[in-house]
């Protein structure tokens, strides 16, 4: 038994497969965009223990333009979703959920993951 293994006998944790996914698109000069990723930031992505993953993709506001309506017609629910920001849900292989714009995803992350709640603002 090496000097290492003394120590350090246990293996670190396996990764939590990530299990909650949300995507987060805007126009990267709207300030709900913005507070939407502020949100996100707020997310328990990095533990060990986490298994939520946040991707978020910032567009020009010409580009947010075709992008919007390319993402009303791909994400189920979001057919007449057309401001900045959008938010769904959904890990790659599994069912999309529309989530909203920025209300309704802080609505949410206060639901699902006590964000924002008065205890830990």
């Amino acid at each position: 038994m090496g000097l290492w293994s003394y120590f350090f006998t246990d293996k670190p944790a396996a990764p939590v497969p990530k299990e909650i996914c949300y995507y987060i698109e805007g126009f990267l000069a709207c300030s709900y965009f913005q507070q939407a990723m502020n949100v996100a930031d707020r997310l328990d992505t990095t533990s060990s223990k986490s298994n939520i993953q946040v991707e978020v993709t910032a567009h020009s506001r010409k580009e947010w333009k075709d992008r919007v309506l390319r993402l009303a017609k791909e994400i189920p629910g979001a057919e007449d979703h057309r401001t900045s920001p959008v938010v769904w849900e959904g890990c790659p292989g599994k069912p999309v959920q529309f989530i909203g714009g920025f209300d309704n995803f802080i609505h949410h992350a206060r639901k699902k993951h006590n964000v924002f709640n008065e205890r830990n603002v």
